[in-house]
C-alpha cells in the first residue's frame, strides 16, 4: 500500500467516527428545535455506530482518536440505559400499598390499518381479556372486527379517522365513571375516566404523527394544555413514534406528570423482520405512561399479531382516593 493511499485511509478512519457524531450529538439538544429532537430518537443507533466505526482508526494506530470515539459513544448510550430517576414519596407510598389491592390489565396496541391477520388481535385479546384497551390506527376495516367483541367490551370511544390508517380508541369491560363523558381531541388522543371497582382513573390513547419535519411538534403543543388539566390517577398508553428519551416524550411526561414504565423495549419493526433482529433494531415507540396513584404498573410484551408494533400488557393497581378530591374521581378536564 502506497503511502498516500494510507494516508487517506487512515483520514477516511477518523471522519467515520465523527460523521456519526455530528447527528449523536445534535440530538441532545432536542429542546433547542423540533429537528435536532429528531436525531435523538436514533441516538442507540447512532451511538453503535459510531463505536463500530472507530474500529478502523484502532486499526491504523490512531489510538486516541478510536478511544474518544468509543468513550463517546458509551456516553451516549449510557443516558438510556441507566435506572431512570426514583420515584417520588407518594408513588413510593402508592407502591407500599397492600398487596389486596386488586390487579388490573391494560392491552396497548396499535393494530395497523391494514393488518392482514386481524383474527390474531382478536384471538389475543380473547386470550389476554384485558379490563382496557388502548388501540391505535383503528381504520374503517377494523370498525367491524372490534363490533364483534363490544359484547365483552360494551364501553366504547373512538375518535375521528386520520386519513385511511384510522383513529384512536378505547374498549373497556369496566364503565366509564358516572359524571363523565369520554372525548377525543382530534384523531391524536381519547380520553376516558374509568371505574375501576369504585377507582377511577382517566385513560388515555394516544397517536402522534412523525417527528418533525412532519406534525410530531404541533400535536405536543396542542395536547400539553389537555394533559396539563387532567387530575387523579392515570394512565398515557399509545404510539407516540419518539423514543423514551426524546423531547417530545419528555413534554409529554412534565406537562402530565407521569413516568415512563415500559423501560427500553424496542417496539416497532419493518414488517417481515426476524425477532432477533428487531430486538436490536427496532425503535422504542409505543409507551406506558402512569401518575403516582398507579400502584406496582408492570409492563410486558406480547407475542405479535400482525401490526408492526409489539402488544403491551400493563398490569396495575389503583392506590388509596382518600386524597383525590371529588372533582378529581367525577371530572375528566378540569376548567
Amino acid at each position: 500500500m502506497t503511502t498516500d493511499k494510507r494516508s487517506w485511509l487512515k483520514l477516511a478512519a477518523v471522519l467515520l467516527p465523527i460523521l456519526f457524531s455530528v447527528p449523536l450529538v445534535l440530538g441532545f439538544f432536542g429542546s433547542v428545535h423540533p429537528a435536532l429532537d429528531a436525531f435523538a430518537h436514533f441516538r442507540l443507533h447512532l451511538a453503535v455506530l459510531m463505536a463500530l466505526s472507530a474500529i478502523p482508526a484502532m486499526l491504523f494506530g490512531l489510538w486516541r482518536e478510536g478511544l474518544m470515539a468509543v468513550v463517546l459513544a458509551l456516553t451516549a448510550i449510557a443516558t438510556i440505559v441507566v435506572p431512570s430517576p426514583s420515584p417520588s414519596a407518594e408513588a413510593e407510598a402508592a407502591a407500599a400499598a397492600p398487596a389486596s389491592l386488586p390487579e388490573y390489565k391494560l392491552m396497548q396496541l396499535n393494530l395497523r390499518y391494514n393488518n392482514r391477520t386481524p383474527t390474531e388481535v382478536i384471538r389475543m385479546i380473547a386470550r389476554e381479556a384485558p379490563d382496557v384497551m388502548t388501540l391505535q390506527e383503528v381504520s374503517n376495516d377494523w370498525r367491524p372486527r372490534l363490533k364483534a367483541i363490544e359484547a365483552r367490551y360494551p364501553y366504547t370511544l373512538y375518535c375521528p379517522n386520520r386519513s385511511r390508517i384510522g383513529g384512536v380508541a378505547i374498549l373497556s369491560r369496566r364503565p366509564f365513571a358516572l359524571g363523565t363523558t369520554p372525548q377525543c381531541v382530534g384523531s391524536l388522543i381519547g380520553l376516558a375516566r374509568i371505574d375501576f371497582g369504585g377507582r377511577s382513573a382517566i385513560i388515555t390513547a394516544l397517536h402522534l404523527d412523525w417527528p418533525w419535519p412532519y406534525s410530531q411538534p404541533r400535536n405536543v403543543k396542542t395536547l400539553q394544555q389537555y394533559f396539563e388539566r387532567l387530575e387523579g390517577p392515570m394512565i398515557i398508553a399509545g404510539d407516540f413514534n419518539a423514543a423514551a428519551w426524546s423531547q417530545t416524550v419528555k413534554n409529554i411526561t412534565a406537562a402530565s406528570r407521569t413516568r415512563s414504565v415500559e423501560g427500553l423495549r424496542p417496539s416497532w419493526f419493518a414488517i417481515g423482520m426476524p425477532d432477533i433482529v428487531t430486538r436490536f433494531i427496532g425503535l422504542p415507540l409505543d409507551h406506558i405512561l402512569t401518575s403516582d396513584k398507579i400502584v406496582n404498573p408492570r409492563v410486558e410484551t406480547l407475542p405479535r399479531a400482525g401490526s408492526d408494533h409489539v402488544p403491551m400488557l400493563l398490569r396495575f393497581s389503583i392506590g388509596a382516593m382518600d386524597d383525590v378530591g371529588p372533582d378529581q374521581q367525577t371530572v375528566l378536564l378540569k376548567d
